[in-house]
Formats: C-alpha cells, structure tokens, sequence
C-alpha cells in the first residue's frame, strides 16, 4: 500500500527544448554543528541526476510498535539529507531497497546490510535545522531548557517537529508493501530537508536495511516554459535578419 501526497505532473514536451543532464554535487557527513545530524548533502541544479546510499534501521522511518499508522520515527536510525536546489526544479526521488551496500555490523549477508525487509518511508521539509532546539521545546520534552541538547530521538514523520523548529512540513510517503517508491515534486529553489528510512513490521527484529536514493531534476514546468517564450522572440529576430 502506497500513500502519498499528490503532485503537478510536468509537460512531456517544452517546445522541442533539449537539455542534458549533469551530476549532482553529493557529500557525506554534516559540516554544521546542531540541530539535525544530516548524513549526506546534495546540491542540485534544474537538469540533474544522483545517487545516494547508505543503510537505516528496519523501523526507521517508522515504528509499528510503538506508533502504528504512521507519526514517528527514530532519528538516529533514519537518514536525514540536507538538499539544496538551485533553481526551481520538478524533483522526481526514487528510494528502493539496495542489497548492495557494505556493512560490517549484526545481521550482515556476506559483508553487506540486508535489504528485504526495506520499506521505504520519507518526509520531505522546507529549509534546515542546525542549532539547538528551543527551551521550550526541551521542556516539553523532558530536557533542561537551559542546556536544550541539538535533537530528540524521534521525530514526526508527517509533520512539522518540535525539536526541529526550523523545518516546515511539506509531505511525506510510505509503502508497507513493496520495496521501492517513487515521488515527485515541483519545488522552488532553496534548502530542503529529506527523511530516509524504513517501515518494516515490528516483529521479528530485522537487522540494518540497505537502500538507493535517486534523484532526477528538470527545470519546473512555468520557468521551463518562461525560458522557452523568452526564447522565441530571440529566434523570431534571427530569423528576420537572415530574411
């Protein structure tokens, strides 16, 4: 079962425009102290592809135990990426399971982390976090809101976090069936935040799962179609002159 939340589909065809795709920038590990512990960083222009992968606790994204249905996941085990596009962008991300992934820890099939029990989970968030969380927060919580810590070790995975003031919610996506998914969105340019995990049934207690991101970018559908009618009176004028 696949939910998601619905997207504007993008024009197949831009006035004969072509445009070939590059590399996106990709860093592992966080350079900014606080907040969020981000795992990689991608950096994106309008006409862009990458791959991203690495592996997650089997409940990542989601605990069935604890909160069936959807609403938490566990911070630590989850992947969180700092995204940013340059540009507006129709953002098309596919995140499937990866038994290709080296892991030397508890469960491991021949050297890499398992990935049959992969389902993917992901919450997608405008901007980053990368500070503490607020006093108040830390209060709710059960922290000293004098010294509030950077996170908590859950997160609402279909919403906005307490802890993580700086994020604002934009959507999310889960399949409990099968072990790839595929969404889409068109995006402004700006930072982002991803949540990467999974959502496995609770019982029996399967060891780290391995994944894929793929990320594809093409210019959003209005300024892909501005360029192309600036274009034309330049093409119109050319072909004056040659007249």
């Amino acid at each position: 079962m696949i939910k998601y939340t619905p997207h504007i589909p993008i024009a197949t065809a831009l006035f004969g425009m072509a445009m070939s795709a590059q590399a996106a920038s990709i860093t592992a590990g966080d350079s900014n102290l606080g907040g969020i512990g981000y795992s990689f960083g991608i950096v994106l222009a309008a006409n862009d592809t990458g791959t991203i992968y690495s592996h997650v606790g089997a409940w990542s994204w989601e605990d069935q135990g604890i909160a069936p249905g959807g609403g938490e996941g566990w911070t630590h085990t989850s992947n969180f990426i700092a995204m940013t596009l340059l540009a507006p962008t129709h953002l098309t991300l596919t995140l499937s399971a990866n038994a290709s992934v080296p892991y030397g820890g508890s469960g491991n099939l021949g050297g890499f982390a398992q990935s049959s029990n992969f389902f993917p989970g992901l919450t997608l968030w405008k901007n980053w976090d990368n500070d503490v969380m607020t006093s108040s927060a830390a209060d709710v919580l059960g922290y000293d809101p004098l010294d509030p810590p950077d996170d908590h070790h859950t997160f609402a995975n279909t919403g906005n976090v307490l802890w993580a003031e700086d994020l604002e919610y934009l959507s999310h996506a889960v399949d409990i069936v099968n072990n790839t998914l595929t969404i889409s969105w068109d995006l402004a340019a700006g930072q982002y935040t991803l949540a990467l995990g999974s959502d496995a049934p609770s019982d029996p207690a399967p060891p780290r799962q391995g994944y894929l991101a793929s990320f594809t970018t093409v210019p959003e559908p209005g300024s892909a179609l501005l360029v192309a009618a600036m274009a034309l009176p330049l093409l119109a004028r050319r072909r004056h002159r040659r007249a």
